[in-house]
């Protein structure tokens, strides 16, 4: 299998082959009063396609019917166990547990809540299969907020993408953000047992934290061109009511939250204090962009963005002389102005465009540039 040209250095873009292999599979599914989402979570991934897969459905103590729900896909199923916890546990410890217990030469972790795609563990697996250095697969989500599951048919994976760890951990150091959702994430058991468990410490951003430490130890890869999971959006997802994040600070104190896996993480790297600096530069991006967004909400606000803009501050003192601080002052001076000109909705309109075309980036090579 010869790599196309090198798109940089620690990075390779192959075409995907045929390993001929039936992996074995294990999938975890935390579940805590999401009976009602867990037939589909559930369907979605005992269908897989390529793959010898078993499901381990941990209730943690639903006050809901979920546990009856879990444990009646398990009586139709061979390929599916449920158990429940002794006491509430929340969704770390839960997940933790889970883990624990996995077979399979390769693991996935995936919400209550969440679908994979038709072929997806076949999909990640080959690429892994074809690739023994790569510790951690994902792909392309896509979101959404109906009660039924994008039922389309994905197109086969056009190419793969195998990262260097530390170039990969490089990039997303860089962005400020993590490119995984999690439901995609499929990991090689055996450096996950070497990574350890999801960590207690990092609530709501122990999966970027894992992510990470993952990256130390191995490659990573990216399937590309297609879709690999679904990700539910309503409202009373467990990443935002379990860890504080379901109140108007939340986006300043998701910003918080991955600055402290950054900081966690980067010793974990030889060049972990050039990857700190890169890190503060696209939170502090990421929070001008997020102080932006709270001017319109007028001047009962302007606490919030003072506070917004003095978190940006502190990671990157000059922030002011980068392009995302020039926007924010001028919008902060003129904004009432460029509002009456119409202005404003072209500056939203170029910044939607200079989105999108991260967003295609990404989803080339699974990680921003």
């Amino acid at each position: 299998m010869a790599p196309s040209a090198d798109e940089g250095v620690g990075v390779k873009r192959l075409e995907p082959v045929a390993t001929g292999t039936n992996p074995t599979v294990s999938v975890v599914i935390p579940c805590y009063n999401y009976g009602h989402y867990l037939p589909v979570a559930v369907e979605s991934v005992a269908s897989q396609d390529g793959v010898d897969v078993d499901v381990l459905i941990i209730d943690d103590c639903s006050t809901d019917d979920s546990f009856a729900v879990a444990q009646s896909l398990a009586a139709r199923n061979p390929r599916v166990r449920a158990i429940r916890n002794e006491e509430n546990s929340r969704l770390i410890a839960t997940a933790n547990k889970g883990l624990s217990l996995v077979t399979g030469t390769y693991a996935l972790l995936i919400s209550a809540d969440d679908a994979l795609a038709p072929g997806a563990l076949g999909r990640a697996t080959s690429l892994m299969e074809a690739n023994p250095d790569v510790g951690l697969t994902y792909g392309h989500v896509d979101y959404f907020t109906t009660d039924d599951v994008p039922n389309e048919i994905p197109a086969p994976s056009s190419h793969w993408v195998i990262w260097n760890g530390e170039d990969w951990a490089s990039r997303v150091f860089a962005s400020g953000r993590g490119p995984i959702a999690s439901p995609e994430a499929v990991v090689r058991t055996s450096v996950m047992r070497e990574a350890g468990e999801y960590d207690p410490a990092f609530p709501h951003t122990s999966d970027l934290h894992m992510w990470l430490r993952l990256a130390a130890r191995s490659s990573i890869g990216f399937v590309g061109g297609t879709t690999q999971a679904y990700y539910r959006m309503h409202g009373a997802n467990m990443s935002v009511t379990q860890f504080g994040l379901d109140s108007d600070r939340r986006p300043l104190r998701d910003l918080r939250f991955r600055m402290d896996a950054f900081e966690s993480t980067a010793p974990l790297f030889p060049e972990g204090s050039r990857y700190m600096t890169s890190a503060r530069r696209g939170v502090a991006a990421d929070a001008l962009d997020l102080a932006r967004v709270a001017l319109d909400r007028g001047p009962e606000a302007r606490e919030y963005v003072d506070e917004i803009v003095a978190y940006a501050a502190a990671l990157n003192p000059l922030f002011r002389f980068t392009p995302r601080g020039a926007a924010f002052t001028a919008r902060k001076l003129t904004g009432s102005a460029f509002a009456r000109t119409g202005m404003t909705a072209l500056l939203e309109r170029l910044s939607v465009r200079d989105t999108i075309i991260r967003d295609q980036r990404e989803a080339d090579t699974g990680t921003r540039r």
